[in-house]
């Protein structure tokens, strides 16, 4: 905290102390009927004044100094102090003390603007004094303090990704308008606007944006793609990396960029059990990747959490006794244990020729970002049939469709089936948030819609968020995976073998396969997530055309 020479010269204290209004007067300017507090007209030197009688300001109730007046320090709370408390501040500053008491919202208020990061740091997402939890809430306002005390682009730029970092953004957007570079943040997989920076700096952004990724910044007329690496210190006083993946793109009034957010120690501390399989789908997943040879394939439309899935499973296998080596465009995070190959393909290296390499490495494990191709997926096909267990990723809609792109990308069914160990289809879905859920009675269409038995209907555990700060008023706090898993058994493998598509959706219906439906019917009926979020995510059409 600063130490400020003179009293702030707007401030109530300031205007006691001239004898221009008098102490209830004061306090009545400082905190309204409601508890709310004009942080604005606090005093700094106050604030010195006070807190340097204390070394440890962690030992002190939550506080703040309002006003010192006839041997008085008027302290507010939004807790009641105790006698206790009351006598040990007494001793130390050799006054009386005075409770006034102030809402949670405006201690936390001021709590964030006493703890302001540099502005040449990235801060760490900020833990409520309070509650002892992150602070989720106040994007606003969080934005608007820390925007103020950026001394330059960098700093701007700065403050940007620590506002995104404590809000769980997993991108920033900065688009140029008419009216300025509007800035949002990908909260939960929605876009949420915080503000528009004026006109004068857009521009300005968006190239110290670029030189930060060690783009050209001299040429605006096509794409780039950067990478940012920086370091951000915890709470409690963790350096962690956070790397970031940037892209620009020529457009209308200049160019937008798009910075992803991939904080490494999140995840690194992500298990396949955080991921939110169901239990009897775990197990099926965990029985594949105990295999010592095979194919699995993780699908879903970009930003389905294929990435994750995949990174913890890698985790889980990464030993001193198996050699695991991945070919990704790009790599994402940076895993201990494991030899990570960046696709690079204007030299010549793609994820075949890369593949082709690998095999040469004496590999266990192998991880292919992306089955793009015939090459690819018959390399990547290869050495899942000569005893190397091989995990990849496609853009398909479902588990099922899986094996009908890569009969169209040339490969024959008979071995597809033979490599397959089995296909995990996923999807992300907000929430209920926690802080704000209650109890919600499903309408009939919606029981009929999910088709789901009278017997097994537990009307007291379907719930739904009403909004409220935490979750922007959305009624959805954090994600959780849907999974979809294709499990290749001897039955299944003999049907592949022939090819017929038709015939291997029949008896999955046959044999209980759960589909998508399934997974977020469990959710849903539990109380995690909603149907309109479902019908957000997946097709109607999902919900009839496997019978659920």
């Amino acid at each position: 905290m600063s130490q400020i020479s003179q009293i702030s010269p707007n401030s109530i204290w300031k205007r006691l102390r001239n004898q221009e209004i008098d102490c209830d007067k004061a306090i009545e300017l400082l905190v309204d009927k409601r508890g709310g507090l004009r942080i604005d007209l606090l005093d700094e030197e106050l604030n010195y004044r006070f807190f340097h009688y204390f070394d440890d300001r962690k030992s002190l109730p939550p506080i703040i100094p309002l006003l010192l007046w006839h041997g008085y320090f008027y302290l507010a709370s939004p807790h009641s102090l105790t006698s206790d408390e009351i006598k040990q501040m007494s001793n130390a500053t050799l006054t009386g003390i005075k409770n006034i008491t102030i809402s949670s919202e405006s201690y936390l208020l001021w709590f964030l603007r006493q703890n302001l990061p540099e502005p040449s740091d990235i801060a760490s997402p900020i833990v409520n004094p309070l509650t002892g939890a992150n602070e989720e809430a106040h994007l606003d306002e969080i934005s608007e303090i820390y925007l103020s005390q950026a001394l330059d682009q960098t700093h701007r730029i700065n403050a940007l990704i620590s506002v995104a970092l404590q809000h769980r953004a997993s991108d920033i957007h900065l688009e140029p308008t008419e009216l300025g570079l509007r800035v949002r943040y990908r909260i939960d997989g929605i876009l949420r606007t915080t503000r528009i920076l004026p006109t004068e700096v857009s521009r300005k952004t968006i190239v110290a944006l670029k030189v930060m990724s060690n783009m050209n910044i001299g040429e605006s007329r096509r794409p780039q793609d950067g990478r940012i690496s920086q370091h951000y210190v915890t709470a409690d006083h963790l350096d962690l990396d956070l790397d970031m993946r940037v892209s620009t793109f020529p457009c209308v009034g200049g160019e937008k960029a798009v910075i992803r957010l991939l904080p490494r120690n999140k995840m690194l501390t992500t298990t396949i059990e955080d991921i939110g399989f169901m239990p009897k789908s775990l197990e099926i997943y965990r029985s594949w990747v105990s295999q010592p040879q095979g194919l699995i394939i993780v699908t879903g439309p970009t930003g389905s959490g294929k990435t994750s899935t995949l990174y913890a499973t890698l985790q889980l296998l990464a030993t001193d006794q198996v050699n695991i080596i991945t070919m990704e465009d790009p790599i994402e995070y940076n895993l201990s244990n494991i030899t990570q190959g960046q696709v690079h393909e204007k030299g010549g290296l793609t994820f075949a020729t890369g593949l082709k390499s690998i095999l040469r490495q004496d590999p266990d494990i192998i991880m292919v970002g992306e089955v793009r191709d015939l090459e690819t997926a018959e390399i990547t096909i290869r050495a899942a049939m000569t005893g190397h267990l091989v995990l990849s990723t496609m853009h398909t809609n479902d588990a099922i469709s899986t094996v009908a792109r890569l009969k169209d990308l040339g490969l024959h069914p008979s071995i597809i089936s033979e490599a397959l160990l089995g296909i995990v289809a996923q999807r992300l879905v907000r929430k209920v948030c926690s802080f704000c859920s209650e109890v919600y009675v499903p309408t009939k269409e919606e029981v009929e819609f999910l088709n789901i038995p009278a017997q097994d209907m537990k009307y007291q555990d379907w719930h739904k968020g009403k909004g409220c700060e935490h979750c922007f008023g959305s009624g959805y706090l954090g994600r959780e995976a849907i999974f979809e898993l294709l499990n290749v058994t001897p039955q299944v493998r003999k049907i592949m073998a022939e090819g017929n598509q038709s015939k291997l959706l029949e008896y999955l219906i046959e044999h209980g396969y759960e589909s998508f439906v399934h997974s977020v019917r469990d959710k849903i009926s539990t109380g995690i997530t909603t149907l309109e979020e479902a019908l957000r995510v997946l097709p109607r059409q999902m919900f009839t055309d496997i019978g659920c």
